[in-house]
């Protein structure tokens, strides 16, 4: 039986939320597969909503995050633009220790309920 814990999600805001679990694992599809195409499809999204999670975040944030091609002959792709990859790395580093941070928090005030 698995224990009470402490499970949180961060989120990025201005007006609205715009970064967070979804963006970040398209991003690592994009990543992996070349191709906001086939991330998309890998989390039963469709194309249109991933490009708009896309855009929304690019927006927000004031830069790129994919380098796209355009497809044709060679086939087209997006990859991780420097700024992204950063970016995500930062965004990955603040996520460790905000659960780290809870982690402990949870053991001083719950630990009893676990």
């Amino acid at each position: 039986m698995e224990k009470i814990h402490c499970a949180l999600q961060i989120r990025l805001a201005k007006e609205n939320i715009f970064f967070g679990p979804g963006v970040v694992s398209l991003l690592k599809f994009t990543k992996e597969f070349e191709s906001l195409n086939a991330a998309a499809q890998k989390m039963n999204l469709s194309y249109s909503k991933a490009n708009k999670m896309i855009k929304g975040a690019e927006e927000t944030l004031g830069f790129k995050l994919l380098d796209r091609r355009i497809g044709g002959a060679g086939g087209g792709g997006s990859r991780l633009t420097l700024e992204c990859i950063e970016f995500l790395e930062k965004y990955t580093a603040f996520e460790y220790e905000l659960k780290t941070i809870s982690n402990e928090l949870f053991e001083k005030h719950l630990n009893k309920y676990k």
